[in-house]
Parts: C-alpha cells; structure tokens; sequence
C-alpha cells in the first residue's frame, strides 16, 4: 500500500479575458483557482484543478480552502491507490448528506487519478477505463454582445477548425430581465451563429437556466425547427426537469441538460424522467473525475448523450477533462480551450505539456497521469 503523504494546495489568480465577462455580469472577471498536490510517501506527487464561479457552482475562494484543509487532513495516511476509498472518505467528511465541496474534492480526486498514473506509467485516461480515441473535435463558448460580433466569431472557429459552438443566449435576460427585447436580442445572436456556420457543425444555444419558462422557450425556438444542427441547453432551473420534460414533448429541437447534472444521483433523475438528449459534463461540478465516470455510465446506458466541457480550466484543467472526454462513447466535440479563450495565468509557464488543441482537435500527451508537468516553486511566486 501507497500511503498518502501530503495534499497542499496554491490558490492562484485566474482573470477571465472573455468578452461580456465583467463586474456587472454574472460571469465575473476574477476565478477562485486553486492548484492541489498530492504527494505519497514514496516522494510521488500528482496535480489536479479546484475552479469555481461564484454565482455557478455557488463556491467562494473561502469554502473551496476550508475544503482542502479538511480533505487534507481526512486524507493523509490513506492509501493512495484506493481512489473508492479515497472518495468515501471525503463524502463522510463533507458534502455526503447535502451538495457541497464538489470544487475542493474534484481537485483532489484528479491529482490522485494523475499520482496512480505516474505510480504506474500509465495515463489517467487507462485508469477511467480506456481511452477510445486519440483525437478529439473540438466547441468553444461565445458570448458576443452584438450579432455583427458573434457572426465573426462564429466565422473564425469555423476556420480554425472546430466542429462546435456554445451560442449564450442568457446573459441579457440575466441582466435586464425576461422582457420582449431582451429575448429577441438573445435570438438575435443565435440567428447570427446559424447564418454563417455550415449545417454539419453543432450549435447548441446556451441559456443557463434564463429562460425560466416552458411555453416560451417552445415558441421563441419555433422558428428554428428545420435547424437540424440546434440543440437548446438547459433554458428553465436546474430543478426544474418536468419543465424541461415539456419541452421536449413539444419541440423538435434536442434539450441538454448542464447544470441539472450535478451528481450521478442527478444524472439518474434526469434519465429516468426522460428530461433530456444530452448532457454537459462539468467534473469539477459533480465532484472529480471518479463521479464523472458514473455520470458517464448512467447516462451512455440510457442513450442520452455525454460531452464535456470546460469549468473553465487552466491547461492543467482541461488537460484531465480531455482525459474524461476521450472515454466517452460518442464523439461530441469537446470544449477544453478555457486556458486559451477564457482565462489568463500570471505565469502560464507553470505548466508544461499537456492537452495540444493547435490542430483544430484535441490530442492528449503520451506520458503517464495527466501529462502536464507543474513548477511547484513558479506557483508559489504568483500565489494569493
């Protein structure tokens, strides 16, 4: 047995540089980020990402390292290579009776998927059962204030070679309310995307729960039905699944599901009620890469759609979400360039290797763990 040493952590400053992410959005421009290690006796240490939006995962830089310390001290001592057991122990210690320090236990749960990799010189994508692709397409997020601007940028995607778009269709309701111009605004940016992309690329139209109301959602979408490539994304509260049940009753286009799925327990609910075609899968919002591989199992038994998304990551980050997505059953393009169109690093050379999405696709590193190196004193310069 491999015995847990220690599990440190640097919270580190992550700004977003994301168009229409600032002080009088929801999206705000500074992320809690903290970088997490766990070292086992033997001097082995692997790393992982606990990233949190305020108002989306409901997480403060605060509760994310009390977490940490509490995770760290339950932890130490425990077998290394037991990631069930190490998983047991964090839900006995917090979050096991209501949601909760999902943040904080994805980071350690990914730094022990990429400490047994290295342990065992294999990538964490063998751990998760087998990587069943080495490439991946690639979607982005896009949040343009004007239809000009996100027709543009919709162009240049397409151009680069990504085969998806996240078209956010919520922000002006989240800002100025549910009102005629506020909606028609929102459709105005989404008929942009559909206008200059071609009809092979997915386009899913993001409302992050804005929407609220069923009837709305069907009419307003009417217009889109003979878009084959449109799915609508979590438009009423993530506990709203009967709502989201009436939808897809009543419209042809597809319905995702994104932050209804904050558990295999969710994800369960969600399949059995039948609410929706597709999930978006946050590993950091469900609690590590362990639970995401349940998540993923539920939902590819019953036929519904998995893809992956961005929280959004440094390259560390979107480095072991890629690991999850490549064992995926079916190829959603994958969203993963949070360290590259989301946010910036104070020093980005405080990690080396990792996921490589200069081709148009993602491809993985062939290393053992995650496959991204980490300058522990480099962290530490630019901690908080």
């Amino acid at each position: 047995m491999t015995k847990i040493a220690q599990i440190d952590f640097v919270e580190i400053k992550s700004t977003s540089f994301k168009e229409s992410w600032d002080e009088t959005s929801i999206w705000a421009p500074t992320l809690p980020c903290f970088i997490v290690r766990v070292t086992a006796e033997d001097g082995t240490s692997g790393y992982g990402e606990a990233m949190s939006q305020t108002w989306y995962y409901g997480e403060t830089s605060a509760q994310i390292r009390a977490c940490l310390d509490l995770y760290a001290a339950r932890l130490k001592g425990t077998d290394a290579t037991n990631l069930a057991a190490a998983n047991h122990v964090m839900d006995m210690a917090y979050s096991g009776g209501m949601p909760g320090g999902r943040t904080a236990r994805a980071g350690v749960d990914v730094a022990l998927h990429d400490l047994l990799g290295r342990l065992w010189g294999v990538p964490v994508s063998a751990l998760l059962g087998g990587a069943r692709r080495k490439t991946m397409d690639l979607m982005t997020n896009l949040y343009h204030k004007t239809p000009e601007a996100m027709a543009a940028a919709s162009e240049e995607f397409v151009n680069r070679g990504f085969k998806g778009l996240k078209i956010k269709i919520g922000d002006v309701i989240w800002k100025e309310g549910l009102q005629a111009d506020s909606v028609a605004t929102e459709v105005g940016f989404l008929e942009a995307a559909l206008d200059v992309v071609p009809r092979d690329f997915f386009i899913d139209a993001d409302a992050n729960q804005a929407w609220t109301n069923p009837g709305l959602v069907v009419r307003r979408l009417e217009r889109f039905a003979s878009a084959s490539n449109l799915s609508i994304e979590q438009p009423l509260h993530y506990a709203n699944i009967e709502g989201h049940c009436d939808i897809r009753r009543r419209s042809t286009l597809p319905v995702i599901l994104d932050e209804s799925v904050w558990s295999p327990e969710a994800a369960m609910e969600v399949v059995r009620r039948g609410a929706c075609d597709r999930i978006v899968l946050k590993v950091n919002r469900v609690g590590g890469m362990t639970k995401a591989r349940d998540v993923i199992a539920i939902c590819e038994s019953a036929g519904v759609g998995v893809s992956i998304d961005t929280s959004p990551c440094s390259l560390l980050g979107d480095t072991a979400i890629t690991h999850v997505a490549m064992t995926t059953r079916q190829q959603y393009p994958l969203c993963c360039d949070g360290h590259e169109t989301f946010i910036k690093l104070a020093d980005p050379t405080v990690f080396t290797g990792g996921v490589d999405i200069s081709k148009g696709y993602a491809e993985l590193p062939n290393a053992p763990g995650l496959g991204v190196e980490v300058d522990w004193e480099k962290l530490q310069k630019i901690a908080i």
